[in-house]
């Protein structure tokens, strides 16, 4: 199987929106089908937990050690945005590629995926891919700063339920995908699903380092794309999970490249018009 890690290493767009939907920080945005305001302002962003054990040399990590791309621990201004509340799904999808001629995930035969699979969240696209298709969707993919924000919400949570790790709380514990939404406990104070578990999803951001951090590192720089989150069936080993569901974990690859546990959701800022072609 292949996977994005190293060595262990929508929904439909145009969107309808309805006017004033009364965020939690007093902001007003419309609605918008499938997805969730983020309301502007500060959270925390990264750790400063340290690798002490070097379990990422023991693990075959390509950068090292554990946690030393998430540092330091800050906090970060946003303006509002919406993310989508689940990850794109297959059949979102194959509406895209069906709608554009675009082309099928690598794993797809005739453009099909099993019926049963509908709404697990589709994999196998590069990032070029979930890229086009939220531009389709008259979206884009969100940054890291928006992902880990709509993960971690205005208390810095280490998984979106709370502090402390718990494998069936998130799509971890089974050997391929889920349903997007399985798991009401991965939920984010957002009310975001599926952001520690079920797959990793694509950001638009390069793999670089944050202000302030003076780790040496060969693959930052504009090479590697960023994903974030977890996925199911990959890791078989409860240590790493509990380290890879964390808001702050970051991983990367390639951006061409795909894997059978990398998919994607979109988001929007709040300025955007539509001005996507799907429907």
């Amino acid at each position: 199987m292949t996977s994005f890690r190293p060595k262990v290493f929508f929904y439909p767009a145009v969107f309808f929106a309805a006017f004033s939907l009364f965020s939690c920080s007093g902001e007003r945005a419309s609605e918008i089908k499938g997805m969730v305001y983020i309301p502007s302002g500060e959270f925390i962003m990264g750790s400063d937990e340290v690798d002490a054990q070097a379990l990422g040399k023991e693990f075959g990590l390509r950068k090292g050690r554990f946690y030393e791309d998430e540092s330091p621990r800050r906090k970060v201004s946003l303006d509002g945005f919406y993310m989508d509340i689940y990850e794109v799904t297959n059949r979102a999808y194959k509406e895209f590629v069906d709608a554009t001629g675009y082309n099928a995930p690598g794993n797809r035969e005739n453009r099909a995926y099993p019926p049963e699979a509908a709404e697990h969240p589709v994999t196998n696209v590069t990032w070029f891919d979930a890229h086009a298709f939220c531009q389709w969707a008259g979206k884009r993919l969100p940054t890291e700063e928006e992902w880990e924000k709509a993960y971690r919400g205005p208390n810095g949570n280490i998984y979106p339920w709370g502090t402390e790790f718990d494998i069936k709380k998130a799509v971890l514990d089974t050997e391929s995908s889920a349903p997007v939404g399985s798991r009401q406990s991965d939920k984010s104070y957002y009310g975001v699903y599926d952001m520690a578990g079920n797959v990793m999803e694509w950001v638009d951001s390069w793999y670089g380092p944050y202000p302030g951090n003076t780790t040496e590192n060969k693959d930052y720089g504009k090479n590697y794309r960023v994903l974030r989150g977890d996925a199911a069936g990959q890791d078989g080993h409860y240590m790493m999970n509990k380290i890879s569901a964390r808001g702050s974990n970051r991983n990367y690859y390639l951006p061409g490249g795909a894997a059978d546990d990398g998919g994607f959701r979109c988001a929007k800022s709040l300025k955007e018009d539509n001005r996507g072609q799907g429907k």
